[in-house]
């Protein structure tokens, strides 16, 4: 019987019930206008397999199992840990010299014969227990003859979490029994090394890693979308902004996730338009162009040429009047030409004593990375006095203007 107590008592549970209880019910109703103010203490006096039932008005336990008669030998123990006069029911064993065999991780060390309880067999055996270490069978269990004791040695364990580092002694355990037994509470979300499930061996080390989450919002804007519509009384190099396109604004909401207090990475859970976009259109002409070859679509120049412009295998024109290569720069600003012309793409600054103002031209760049298309000689600079500069093309935009910025043009002045 590894557990002789609670054995013990589911015998003489039944012992009651057939036999004992009736004994009792029959002296109690003799003696009870005796004793009426005392209470009747009902003790089994349990000896391996011998149970006695003591019916007293004592809580002298020597007198308790005198009156059993199961103590016989001087060798014999009597364990009362379990007696108490306050309850109903009680107990007391009385163990005989048992053989109790002990094993150190595994091995067996020791034999020794003892009455009483594990822990005297322990004692008695000169076995000396480290911090930590446990016994397979609790140190006040009556031994029982040939009773098996495991020894599980403790090794030390290193333990962080929460900002501190412990050692701790501990048996051979899952890290989730370790972390229990240390009285660290571990989250759903909270990152362990090792796995919870991992066996713990000597100079392991076990981490916790808290994990936390933030709520936070933050305005962004949306960009509007461009919706293109075709036109057939424009021309395919010809280009309008129906509507301006407007930016909205949404609010993102995010969950941060933080480990040990340090910010780690972020989710987006929702989002909500505060401010719905609107969406630019352009109308492109779809009517076939002035242009011949593939420069329909790629040109800068805004200007619609007032008849067809052919063009050879390298999209150059085939007709023209005079051709002329030099250096071009870019220009954005302003709004009006020294000829009194709005300034726009197609509107180009040139020396007029070279080219007269007026002249239709066609210009492309040397490279072929930038078509500038038709064009109108309609303004002038102050660099046809200290430059080798020949044509300064307007550009919209800055930034466009900018990346053009000078290079070797070809320049078509048509007929």
């Amino acid at each position: 019987m590894l557990d002789y107590i609670v054995g013990a008592l589911l015998y003489l549970q039944e012992l009651k019930r057939r036999i004992c209880y009736g004994f009792a019910v029959t002296v109690l109703l003799i003696i009870g206008t005796v004793v009426m103010w005392q209470e009747l203490v009902v003790t089994y006096v349990v000896c391996d397999e011998d149970i006695v039932t003591v019916l007293s008005f004592t809580d002298d336990t020597e007198l308790i199992v005198g009156r059993s008669g199961l103590k016989k030998s001087e060798d014999n123990t009597v364990i009362t840990e379990y007696f108490d006069a306050q309850v109903k029911e009680s107990l007391i064993v009385v163990t005989k010299p048992h053989d109790v065999l002990i094993y150190d991780e595994g091995k067996l060390i020791k034999i020794v014969t003892v009455s009483g309880t594990v822990g005297d067999a322990i004692e008695k055996s000169g076995i000396k227990l480290k911090d930590g270490d446990k016994l397979s069978v609790g140190k006040k269990v009556p031994v029982t003859e040939n009773m098996k004791v495991d020894i599980y040695r403790a090794f030390t364990v290193t333990l962080k979490s929460d900002g501190r580092t412990q050692k701790l002694r501990t048996t051979e355990c899952t890290v989730a029994d370790f972390l229990k037994t240390a009285g660290v509470r571990v989250g759903a979300d909270d990152i362990v090394t090792p796995k919870l499930t991992k066996k713990l061996t000597e100079k392991t080390k076990v981490q916790v890693k808290r994990v936390t989450y933030k709520e936070v919002k933050k305005t962004v804007t949306v960009e509007y979308e461009t919706e293109v519509k075709y036109d057939d009384s424009m021309y395919e190099e010809q280009v309008k902004v129906e509507r301006k396109g407007k930016n909205g604004k949404q609010i993102n909401y995010y969950k941060k996730k933080y480990i040990d207090g340090k910010y780690d990475s972020k989710e987006l859970v929702k989002t909500e338009i505060t401010k719905e976009p609107v969406s630019k259109i352009v109308v492109w002409g779809s009517k076939p162009s002035l242009y011949g070859g593939n420069v329909a679509k790629r040109v800068i120049s805004e200007l619609t040429p007032p008849y067809r412009i052919d063009m050879d295998e390298n999209n150059r024109p085939i007709k023209y009047k005079k051709k002329i290569v030099g250096k071009a720069t870019a220009y954005c600003t302003g709004t009006v030409t020294s000829t009194g012309r709005r300034a726009q793409p197609g509107v180009v600054a040139v020396d007029p004593r070279e080219i007269p103002y007026g002249s239709k031209l066609y210009i492309v760049s040397s490279d072929n990375r930038y078509v500038y298309g038709y064009a109108i000689a309609g303004d002038t600079g102050g660099f046809i006095y200290n430059s080798d500069t020949v044509v300064d093309l307007y550009i919209r935009g800055y930034s466009a203007a900018k990346q053009f910025g000078r290079r070797t043009v070809e320049i078509y002045v048509l007929e």
